[in-house]
């Protein structure tokens, strides 16, 4: 993928205004159109102030629904943690509205996940997507869940399909974390940066926005010096040389504070991880006999799994709703 082709002059100028203090009066660069992914963010900047009021409160009534739960669940003595936006919108931006979500994304331990989708449950949230067997059983990462028109998502593991996965995820995941409130964490800031780069990984269309989290994020490891810690973890998923790709372009398109040494870690091999990632991401978006090639035990009957799902429903199954 050519990362210049995925980028425009407001989120590059927005990035180096945001990792140079974001301070108010700042910003040099062309003012947002509407429904730009960052007009949110740049809406004071240009006097929009309807669109600042909207995002926030958009944001603030997402946020007071799903306290509700949140509490329920630290009474329990359970806790999720917050992934991308629901973390980052509260923690890196100036504000919390100048970073939209469509969702609330939220990484449960797999050894919790029927307790906390009872807590949910008795809390008022419907379960509408996927069906509670092929969650439950591990064969996909991902329950939505609605109340009063927010949607929530419960995540297990970063690709929808956690067979698909080359590596493995970090075994510090859970540990240090950051305590945003009652029921709720936040990943170690190295953590939280290689989980937005896997996910930018599986979509061929990247938005502004995740862009912004990437610098964002990469300023938090470069002030916590844990670059040693994401470099050992981003090995660990055996997609080293798609993560290096993305934090390069981070680094020259954004100014994100990116070590060279980072961006060198893999070298140049393409390990089969990347081959399965491609195909992941490939125009058709389907899974291919190919990829058995590359699955071996469980992984290779979870993806014959995902070849039935695409048979019967002909829907995707790695396509999120």
């Amino acid at each position: 993928m050519k990362y210049e082709d995925q980028t425009d002059a407001v989120t590059q100028a927005a990035c180096r205004w945001l990792l140079s203090g974001g301070e108010p009066g700042a910003y040099y660069g062309p003012e947002p159109v509407i429904g730009h992914d960052l007009a949110p963010l740049l809406a004071k900047e240009f006097g929009r102030n309807s669109i600042s009021l909207l995002s926030n409160a958009i944001w603030f009534r997402q946020e007071q629904i799903i306290r509700t739960v949140l509490k329920r669940l630290s009474a329990e003595g359970f806790e999720v943690w917050a992934l991308k936006g629901f973390d980052l919108a509260r923690s890196v931006y100036p504000f919390p509205g100048g970073r939209p979500m469509c969702d609330a994304d939220l990484f449960i331990e797999e050894n919790n996940r029927q307790r906390i989708l009872s807590i949910f449950h008795q809390a008022g949230w419907s379960r509408v997507s996927p069906g509670d067997g092929i969650f439950t059983s591990g064969i996909v990462s991902e329950m939505k869940l609605f109340k009063q028109d927010i949607l929530a998502e419960l995540h297990t593991h970063i690709f929808y399909f956690p067979a698909t996965f080359p590596g493995r995820l970090p075994a510090d995941l859970f540990l240090n974390g950051r305590s945003l409130e009652p029921g709720l964490m936040g990943f170690a800031w190295h953590n939280a940066l290689l989980l937005v780069l896997l996910h930018m990984l599986t979509n061929t269309v990247l938005r502004p926005v995740w862009w912004v989290d990437v610098c964002l994020l990469c300023q938090k490891v470069t002030e916590e010096n844990s670059w040693s810690k994401f470099s050992r973890n981003a090995q660990a998923t055996k997609l080293g040389s798609s993560i290096a790709d993305v934090l390069k372009a981070a680094r020259f398109l954004f100014g994100a504070p990116v070590p060279q040494a980072v961006t060198d870690l893999p070298g140049k091999s393409i390990s089969s991880g990347e081959q399965i990632l491609k195909m992941l991401t490939s125009p058709r978006k389907a899974p291919t006999l190919l990829n058995l090639r590359y699955l071996t035990g469980w992984k290779r009957v979870s993806w014959f799994v995902a070849l039935f799902w695409l048979l019967i429903t002909g829907k995707h199954p790695l396509r999120r709703a």
